[in-house]
């Protein structure tokens, strides 16, 4: 029997399509053969520094300590690194002072950066060693912590599109962070929600797919889409700057093996990640997963209720299962 469900806390709702529940392999789409990619034209990879603005900070090791410094205009660009952090060349917001019109109308005062992750054109989070993870979760904690003193800033939006049907115009491994001057509704319905009980509920449900000492990543219960996991801290922080780096490190290689989990069932589809993070109020921080299946058509465009044919329990199992 098919169920509308309700999501946790929000008044999102979801139709579980049991009846026309599918397997993972119902979604591996057959891929065109892959085209040979120029390396030389690719603006991210290493030693092709001048072909995008100068980084807001370059990330790279110095005697086994990792540091990070900004590009200098007129300077020789530093051509060994580990990741680097670029202006977006077509922003969605940009560093201005906010000025309000009307209700209606605001400048779109905030940033945009992209992160590139790594020289290496092919190194996907998927891919990554626990140590390349590490760092880029570190990268990620710096820039929210730079981004956060801006006095325009309410909300800092941290995600990664992968494959161009997730969004990804470009194939080397990036991120993007977006600034905004005010706090999304999706994001402000869930202050001061308590969701510790939710993880510690979900942990020995069968929605749980993998736990460890500080991160525990579940099916959620209205799973909007097929496949999708939330990856939590155990503890409750409202940002990642109130991770320790312990709780840090453990979160980014959850989420590595959630991902390599996705691949390896799916048949490596494309996906969307973000953060879900706030600067003051109250909330539980985590990482949301997301699979490109399908797309949201009529029906849910028209009523914003998703059919997922895949129940959660269900897509917990087979990604708990596959081998990664």
């Amino acid at each position: 029997m098919n169920e509308l469900r309700r999501d946790y806390f929000t008044d999102r709702r979801v139709i579980i399509a049991t009846e026309r529940a599918k397997r993972p392999t119902d979604f591996v789409k057959p891929k065109a053969p892959e085209q040979p990619q120029n390396l030389e034209s690719c603006p991210f990879c290493g030693g092709h520094e001048n072909l995008t603005p100068p980084s807001k900070a370059t990330y790279f090791y110095e005697n086994d300590v990792l540091r990070h410094e900004p590009d200098v205009e007129g300077q020789a660009r530093r051509s060994v690194w580990v990741s680097r952090i670029i202006p977006n060349l077509f922003p969605a917001a940009q560093p201005q002072p906010l000025h309000v019109t009307s209700e209606q109308l605001m400048t779109a005062s905030g940033v945009h950066e992209v992160l590139v992750e790594s020289p290496d054109h092919y190194k996907q989070p998927q891919a990554m060693s626990d140590e390349e993870i590490k760092l880029l979760f570190r990268v990620y904690k710096d820039r929210f912590e730079d981004i956060s003193s801006l006095p325009f800033v309410e909300y800092i939006s941290e995600f990664r599109n992968y494959g161009k049907d997730a969004g990804a115009s470009l194939a080397h491994p990036h991120s993007q962070i977006i600034a905004v001057p005010i706090v999304p509704r999706a994001i402000k319905e869930q202050y001061g929600k308590n969701y510790s009980h939710i993880v510690a509920r979900e942990e020995k449900s069968d929605r749980l797919v993998q736990a460890s000492k500080h991160t525990v990543a579940f099916a959620p219960y209205a799973s909007a889409y097929s496949y999708e996991t939330w990856v939590f801290p155990r503890r409750q922080c409202k940002n990642i700057l109130e991770l320790t780096d312990e709780e840090r490190d453990d979160l980014a290689v959850v989420t590595r093996d959630m991902l390599k989990r996705v691949k390896a069932l799916l048949a490596d589809p494309p996906y969307n990640y973000g953060f879900i993070q706030s600067l003051s109020d109250p909330l539980h921080m985590h990482l949301r997963v997301y699979p490109k299946l399908g797309i949201e058509a009529g029906f849910e465009l028209n009523t914003g209720i998703n059919i997922n044919s895949v129940p959660p329990e269900a897509a917990a199992k087979s990604l708990r299962e596959v081998s990664i």
